[in-house]
């Protein structure tokens, strides 16, 4: 039995995971007595609590980034190192300054802001204008957050549910009601985490614009809770002819971040890559305005089973997996042994990638992808090798918000001794179970909302601490939503796709 005694945490990502993670600690007493749901706690665990978050403010993928948009594909001479896949090669860490160890977050070292690299950080948001969730009102929203009432009205357009805008202000009312800002830092990268005599050393960069400068120091903490995400390094599938493709015929492909308006696509020939949700959410927008639209996918969905047939409707037609790009010919090969050519746009639905490059030694990706594992993590949550390091948002269900708050409730029970760990041992055994059960792939941190809470939300409440109610105490009852969900993104996408229906942002 481990007791530990956390006086500072780091909170790495201040979107949806990180801000209910400092909610959490916020709410959680010395003695490990919760006070989720009511006023802070009046004699709080955690002395000192800083989040780091790239962006210019909090609130993750939903802190929308406008029409700016990151790069459409990654750079051509980072394509023609055939290593595109690897999300060290698009998404590296820049190189550390020395003699660090005098600076602080008050007196900073200072050091001209490297342009080169600067768009490589994938820092802008993926979310689009007519964006809208695919999961009902009720479960984007932690549980101590009011369901408000005007979501509740069956004649709204997209009902069940929320527009990106509606989502957004949700997470800035959370902040702004619970006085999170001053816990944030912003603009600033975390570049390295390491551990030296017991403590976490955070190297963080400061991007100052009024400046123009990036402002280095180095910060040390008992505890670290990674909450980065993994909607912000943009997949790339290895594609033979991928890189000759884009360096003959420039401005063809793009990846589904860089999306914002299906103006883009009017009377051009279309080529969606990927047959997952997001595919679905650009087709029902894309269709009508593109001349013909096609879509390269692999296996079926397993998580929205209409989209199957969805993607099969009118307007799109269907091919197998690319085998390969000709660029000589402006053509792209199928598996299947079919051709087509001369794509004014190729649309990469391929989804994001795990990517914790600041700390390599203790989360490690399995053969990274859009359908990547993260191994080392006890239900998700706890790193095996260091119970000091956790992280949220790492499962995955069509209930995140429910499993972020799970994983935030279960680091504050343990970290305040209100609760303990297995042996780690035991730990080690859970993981292997759970790769027997599942796959050595993201299948092992999926959960289907008919199970996530018997598998993963009630399983990490026994850490959860004292007086701290179940996520899904109340909201288990309305698990049919979800459901009803399903039934709703499918009456939209015909709707929109055969242009009876226009959305506004």
């Amino acid at each position: 039995m481990t007791k530990f005694d956390i006086d500072s945490v780091a909170i790495i990502g201040a979107g949806p995971g990180g801000l209910a993670t400092l909610y959490e600690f916020l709410h959680t007493n010395q003695d490990g007595i919760s006070t989720v749901g009511k006023v802070r706690a009046t004699h709080p665990v955690f002395r000192k609590i800083v989040a780091f978050e790239q962006k210019d403010k909090a609130g993750g993928i939903w802190a929308t980034s406008g029409n700016e948009v990151d790069l459409p594909i990654p750079p051509q001479n980072l394509l023609d190192t055939g290593s595109y896949t690897s999300p060290d090669i698009i998404h590296p860490s820049q190189s550390i300054p020395e003699n660090l160890n005098q600076a602080s977050v008050h007196q900073p070292f200072a050091t001209d802001i490297d342009r080169s690299t600067s768009e490589l950080e994938w820092k802008r948001s993926g979310v689009f204008p007519k964006m809208f969730t695919n999961i009902p009102s009720r479960f984007t929203r932690f549980s101590y957050l009011p369901n408000e009432e005007k979501y509740l009205d069956k004649s709204r357009i997209i009902y069940p549910f929320l527009t990106h805008k509606e989502l957004s202000q949700r997470l800035v009312d959370f902040t702004e009601d619970e006085k999170l800002s001053q816990y944030v830092r912003v603009n600033s990268r975390v570049e390295s985490l390491t551990k030296t005599n017991g403590k976490w050393v955070v190297t963080v960069r400061h991007t100052n614009i009024e400046k123009n400068k990036d402002e280095w120091y180095q910060e040390e903490f008992d505890a670290v809770v990674i909450a980065n995400g993994h909607y912000t390094v943009p997949n790339i599938p290895h594609l033979p002819g991928l890189a000759k493709f884009n360096e003959t015929h420039p401005g063809v492909l793009i990846h589904s971040k860089s999306y914002r308006s299906s103006k883009f696509f009017e009377g051009k020939k279309l080529l969606v890559v990927g047959g997952s949700i997001s595919s679905v959410n650009l087709l029902q927008f894309v269709v009508p305005a593109a001349k013909e639209t096609f879509i390269s996918k692999r296996s079926p969905h397993l998580v929205f089973p209409w989209i199957n047939k969805a993607l099969e409707s009118e307007g799109i037609t269907t091919k197998p997996t690319i085998e390969k790009f000709i660029p000589e010919t402006n053509e792209v090969l199928f598996t299947d042994g079919t051709r087509e050519k001369d794509f004014d746009a190729i649309l990469l639905a391929t989804g994001y990638h795990f990517h914790y490059p600041f700390l390599n030694n203790y989360l490690n990706v399995i053969e990274p992808s859009n359908l990547s594992r993260v191994s080392g993590l006890y239900y998700n949550t706890f790193a095996i090798k260091d119970p000091t390091l956790a992280t949220v948002g790492v499962a995955v269900s069509t209930i995140n918000f429910h499993t972020i708050e799970a994983s935030a409730a279960a680091i504050a029970g343990v970290w305040s001794n209100a609760k303990f760990l297995p042996p780690k041992n035991e730990q080690i055994k859970w993981e292997q179970v759970q790769i027997d059960s599942t796959a050595n792939n993201l299948l092992f941190h999926y959960y289907t909302h008919d199970k996530v809470k018997e598998d993963f939300i009630d399983k990490l409440y026994v850490y959860a601490p004292d007086e701290r109610y179940n996520p899904m105490e109340i909201d288990a009852q309305f698990l049919n939503d979800i459901d009803e969900g399903f039934a709703a993104l499918e009456n939209l996408f015909y709707k929109l796709k055969d242009g009876v229906l226009e959305i506004t942002d």
